[in-house]
């Protein structure tokens, strides 16, 4: 299992946006498959935030993730976010998306990140097993979400990512 940036692989946005329109997007009639392909585009970084990390197995991608700003509008004082975790399903269960998601928190804490947010209407138990702690129970567009932080340890002097 390998960890790369969407900024080494812009080929792929295209796969991607249409992987997140699937598992979100159809019961949202303000996304389109282009709108995430061009949203996926601003998420082309290396160095900063937002960036996109896709896992490869066997050097095909099988799952995703974005490092986001201002994720939730109803939540600005939390300016970084973990989201768009996206595993595809016959690759689920096997551990992808937790590694995926340690990947993620590790490269926010190389870039200064202190803390970190995520909201989940299914995935509590996961997350919790990594380290998140549950802040709130809502509803976010229609969706009863639970919202987590993970507190990071800021380190300092990573040149290289992921």
């Amino acid at each position: 299992m390998e960890v790369h940036l969407l900024a080494d692989h812009p080929e792929l946005t295209h796969l991607l946006a249409t992987w997140f329109y699937e598992q979100w997007g159809r019961s949202n009639p303000d996304l389109s498959v282009g709108r995430i392909e061009r949203n996926l585009q601003e998420r082309l970084n290396r160095d900063r935030l937002p960036l996109t990390l896709v896992t490869f197995e066997e050097e095909q991608p099988v799952a995703s993730a974005t490092l986001k700003i201002r994720e939730m509008d109803t939540y600005p004082q939390y300016p970084y976010w973990l989201g768009s975790v996206y595993v595809l399903p016959e690759h689920r269960g096997r551990g992808i998306g937790s590694h995926l998601a340690e990947h993620a928190a590790a490269i926010a804490q190389r870039l200064g990140v202190r803390e970190l947010c995520l909201y989940t209407p299914d995935r509590e138990k996961l997350y919790a097993r990594l380290g998140w702690v549950t802040m709130e129970r809502t509803v976010y567009r229609g969706e009863a979400v639970v919202i987590m932080r993970r507190t990071l340890e800021v380190r300092r002097g990573f040149s290289t990512l992921p």
